[in-house]
């Protein structure tokens, strides 16, 4: 019966502290505040380099100025899910609640422009994506196994740009 005890309070905890977590309902979910670690993300202004780097020379400084500006690293990531809609907060900026089923909703940024925002589980990664007129970004979330780091994929496509914008940023709970 011992034996049968302490397995059981183990089992406990792995499954409270495992990476993506299931509802009830067997779907993933994301929960908590993570930190952004720039020692383990990448150097957004290299990624930004790269993708602007076959544009003429009058493209080149408005795509990269444009970049910067909406590529911005957060400092901190807030992710609650309830069981058909998420909500994602990039530090003190309006939250973005989204359905779960991929069904894209209107979002305005703090400076005016307008995104159909969609949100979806793809496998155990959160993939998130924002529609304008002249491109897209998708976030995809990956949660480590112990659910202590957040792995933020970012790509951002347009047909303005010679290449995509690629980068990866490292978030840890604090």
């Amino acid at each position: 019966m011992r034996w049968f005890s302490r397995s059981s309070v183990l089992l406990l905890a792995l499954l409270a502290t495992a990476g993506v977590a299931h509802a009830q309902d067997g779907s993933p979910s994301i929960q908590g505040t993570f930190t952004l670690d720039p020692a383990a993300s990448e150097d957004v202004n290299q990624a930004i380099d790269r993708a602007v780097g076959r544009m003429n020379m009058v493209k080149k400084p408005i795509a990269r100025s444009r970049l910067k500006k909406t590529n911005e690293p957060y400092q901190q990531l807030t992710l609650a899910q309830t069981g058909s809609e998420v909500t994602i907060t990039a530090d003190d900026r309006k939250p973005v609640v989204t359905p779960l089923s991929g069904t894209p909703i209107k979002w305005t940024r703090e400076d005016g422009e307008v995104f159909d925002v969609s949100t979806q589980w793809k496998g155990d990664k959160l993939e998130q994506t924002f529609k304008a007129e002249d491109g897209q970004r998708v976030n995809t979330f990956t949660l480590s196994p112990d659910g202590n780091v957040l792995t933020m994929d970012v790509s951002v496509t347009s047909p303005r740009l010679s290449r995509p914008l690629f980068y990866e940023l490292v978030f840890r709970k604090p």
